[in-house]
């Protein structure tokens, strides 16, 4: 400065924002760099950029929005913007998770971590919030998830990251969600006639990778445990077992698929699917499991009668639920990265709130990668 004075570090900031407005660099309408962002750029702490961005709002030149980054001002809102909206703080808005909360499966806290960490890294200003859609009986689920699907309509929620268990069941309750304009990202599983924003992974692909690896170690007689259930995600993994099978010109024969009762809800009863297996005049030399819950269940029914794994039946799972288990665990199965679906889902979900509103972009379907986990629960075939 010509007078010798140097302005405080927010002033400072703010003019050099303002010229990068000036000059086009920030076009009108456009998202400003995080908080973080600019803080790591211009070296100041966090209080000094939000010094600057509020000065930049209070002339107009910035819009601060509920849930979202600033932008730069469009000249119809620099017109209509009054002095309340110019003064007013960002306020702590609510997204909410909707999954089944259960000690028997770490996939939903896995998800959730991911939704978190999101949160965290993108310095969303959101908290967040959980509701349970597990229980005992269906029944009982689609109670519990049109519930909660109804306290996130009514009670001033922005947004949810959904792992549907209604089944059909509760769909009329997710498109009143839509119909309400609140965003949901649905993951793991998404009913074909329900359009939406989803994060899942190829069911079908992963499951034909998993027999496809029992196939290649010399077993042909893969009985598949899987479930009544019907849903997409059931359906896509018992399709994958029928390619795989089928690839190799083995036709899986009718006792070879066991399908066990849901009736009680992720503790799947693997008793009669032991039963089942011991009872067979040609019992199969592998299994391929839905889920890793089943497949631990299942070996542990078998070797409680004498049927030793891997010796005398290889056996399959899926998920990879013992990822953070601190002891080895010896089944081969299919790791689905269920945290970065949590991350993937909240990414989707903040894009949508950021959206201008009246211009919905198309639905977006994101399948993740996975990949197998080569343990010590199968092995090749003795010849």
């Amino acid at each position: 400065m010509s007078n010798g004075v140097r302005l405080p570090a927010a002033e400072r900031l703010a003019v050099a924002l303002l010229g990068r407005i000036e000059r086009g660099e920030y076009a009108p309408g456009e998202w400003l760099p995080t908080e973080r962002e600019l803080a790591a750029e211009f070296r100041a702490d966090r209080s000094t950029i939000r010094s600057a961005l509020s000065s930049l709002a209070e002339k107009q030149l910035i819009v601060r929005e509920t849930g979202r980054r600033p932008r730069v001002s469009l000249p119809s809102e620099t017109a209509l913007m009054d002095q309340s909206t110019r003064d007013s703080k960002v306020a702590l808005q609510t997204l909410a998770v909707l999954s089944p909360q259960t000690p028997h499966y770490p996939a939903s806290p896995a998800i959730q971590r991911g939704v978190l960490q999101m949160l965290i890294n993108k310095e969303a200003p959101y908290r967040l919030i959980v509701f349970d859609n597990n229980a005992d009986t269906r029944a009982e689920t689609v109670r519990r998830e049109r519930h909660a699907l109804e306290s996130i309509r009514n009670e001033g929620i922005s947004g949810v990251v959904v792992w549907h268990q209604g089944s059909v069941h509760t769909l009329p309750d997710l498109r009143l969600l839509q119909e309400a304009g609140i965003p949901m990202v649905l993951v793991d599983r998404c009913d074909p006639s329900f359009a939406c924003d989803f994060v899942g992974i190829d069911n079908a692909a992963a499951a034909r990778e998993a027999v496809m690896h029992l196939l290649d170690l010399g077993h042909q007689r893969i009985m598949h445990l899987t479930m009544e259930d019907p849903t997409i995600t059931v359906r896509d993994r018992e399709q994958g077992y029928r390619e795989a099978m089928m690839s190799r010109g083995v036709r899986p024969e009718p006792e070879w698929i066991f399908r066990m009762s849901n009736a009680v809800h992720l503790q799947p009863p693997v008793t009669t699917a032991a039963d089942h297996f011991m009872s067979l005049a040609e019992r199969p030399t592998a299994v391929f499991a839905m889920n890793d819950l089943i497949a631990h269940e299942f070996m542990a029914e078998l070797q409680a009668r004498g049927v030793r794994v891997p010796e005398d039946i290889s056996i399959m799972g899926f998920d990879d639920m013992d990822r953070h288990s601190i002891r080895p665990s010896p089944l081969t199965t299919v790791h689905q990265p269920f945290e970065q679906m949590g991350e993937k889902a909240v990414d989707l979900l903040l894009t949508r709130l950021a959206e201008p509103t009246g211009a919905p972009a198309a639905y977006r379907h994101i399948l993740l990668p996975t990949r197998l986990v080569v343990r010590t629960s199968c092995i090749p075939l003795p010849r």
